[in-house]
């Protein structure tokens, strides 16, 4: 029978999760508001393809992909009242002013012709620089005080997963001629010269920095 009078263990034997995260609780408002943001700008990009993409079956996955972002972007909405009553809409906005030059690079090929450009931006560029920024926090926050944003960040993950698999076999798809792999190369290096110019999809910071102190203490 246990005993009542003896102070029971905060954590159970079976559970070790780390208590800190690398995060404040104003420092995920932020970053969960830069999220918001940016899954909005990727909804209405995508929206907006569906119906100029000549391809039918590239509109049918960016159709999908499309409400993919819209609900992230709810989820994102529905957390930040969550931290100390901050203003979802006070809290959503870009990470930086470069990071707006990117993504209106991003929108910049409109013509009919310019799939490849499309794809490219959005597959190879910007959707793995945002699973590294999703990953970095899932893998920093606090595992006990932050669980819901890692369930929010753990759906965002899987979803986006899936599209960069299937974007990039709709780029392969595409690429047939020497040509083609020039123009993806050249928009590829455009776009990620922007994307290191923002630091990052969530700015400088986004997947964390090398701390050679730290380094040095693993060893």
């Amino acid at each position: 029978m246990a005993d009542p009078s003896k102070p029971r263990a905060p954590l159970a034997p079976w559970d070790r999760r780390e208590l800190p995260g690398k995060f404040t609780v104003e420092e995920t408002a932020i970053r969960v508001g830069n999220y918001k943001w940016i899954e909005m700008q990727l909804f209405e990009l995508m929206g907006a393809w569906v119906a100029t993409v000549p391809e039918l079956d590239i509109k049918f996955r960016l159709g999908t992909h499309c409400y993919h972002h819209a609900f992230h972007s709810e989820l994102w909405h529905k957390r930040l009242p969550e931290f100390r009553e901050m203003s979802p809409d006070r809290l959503t906005n870009p990470p930086n002013q470069e990071m707006e030059r990117f993504m209106e690079a991003l929108v910049e090929p409109e013509a009919a012709d310019q799939t490849i450009e499309k794809l490219v931006g959005l597959y190879r560029v910007f959707l793995p620089h945002l699973i590294a920024a999703y990953t970095y926090h899932r893998n920093n926050t606090s595992q006990m005080t932050d669980a819901p944003t890692i369930r929010c960040l753990n759906f965002c993950l899987q979803d986006d997963m899936e599209e960069w698999r299937e974007g990039e076999m709709l780029i392969q798809s595409l690429i047939e001629t020497d040509e083609d792999v020039g123009r993806a190369a050249a928009h590829q290096a455009k776009l990620s010269s922007l994307m290191v110019a923002a630091g990052g999809a969530l700015g400088p910071g986004s997947i964390g920095s090398f701390d050679a102190e730290e380094a040095d203490s693993v060893e």
